[in-house]
């Protein structure tokens, strides 16, 4: 979860909606009214824990279990003293319950991303391995042959060079020897 985007939701919830802070009052509204979320911050004694998870699994409605102590929930709710239990009852103007639900559908949507990455590449690299394999052994369709044909013939129309592997070969091999720098500096250092 995005936890620097829930601190910002949960002050915005403090300023625009209602909330109860406290395991006491906490209890009363899981028991008389009910909360749409609970957060538990991680220094919460063990028994009050698992109470409020019962009432929350009675309830269904969510609960969050705060990475951070008392005084850390105590000082991103603005207060100067620490904060064990926070129910939310009413959350404004804020997108909190959203921020919540993103965190499964996260892990689902990276998952999907990863998959269809992989597969991308796959492809890829098929079509890679295909080419350079047709390109070693020259064997091309029928059909292959007549659509080069008329890509090269295309390019000749618009004014470009088309030459075969077999041309460019050729003229490498028409340079003479004599001619040829690198001969000349073999030459070169042979007769010293």
């Amino acid at each position: 979860m995005n936890w620097t985007r829930f601190n910002q939701e949960l002050r915005n919830t403090i300023d625009t909606g209602k909330i109860i802070y406290g395991s006491n009052q906490a209890k009363k509204e899981c028991l008389v009214g009910e909360p749409k979320l609970i957060i538990i911050s991680s220094t919460i004694s063990k028994s009050d824990q698992d109470l409020f998870k019962h009432y929350t699994k009675l309830l269904k409605i969510p609960v969050i279990e705060y990475p951070e102590g008392s005084i850390e929930l105590g000082s991103v709710c603005g207060k100067p003293f620490s904060i064990s239990i926070i129910a939310i009852i009413d959350e404004g103007k804020s997108s909190i319950l959203e921020v919540i639900n993103e965190k499964d559908s996260d892990k689902k949507e990276d998952k999907k991303l990863i998959a269809k990455k992989a597969k991308k590449e796959d492809k890829k690299n098929a079509k890679k391995d295909k080419k350079a394999k047709k390109d070693e052994d020259g064997d091309y369709s029928e059909d292959e042959l007549k659509l080069k044909k008329k890509r090269d013939e295309k390019r000749a129309a618009r004014g470009t060079k088309v030459k075969s592997e077999t041309e460019e070969i050729k003229e490498e091999d028409e340079v003479p020897i004599l001619e040829d720098k690198m001969f000349k500096d073999i030459i070169k250092i042979k007769k010293k």
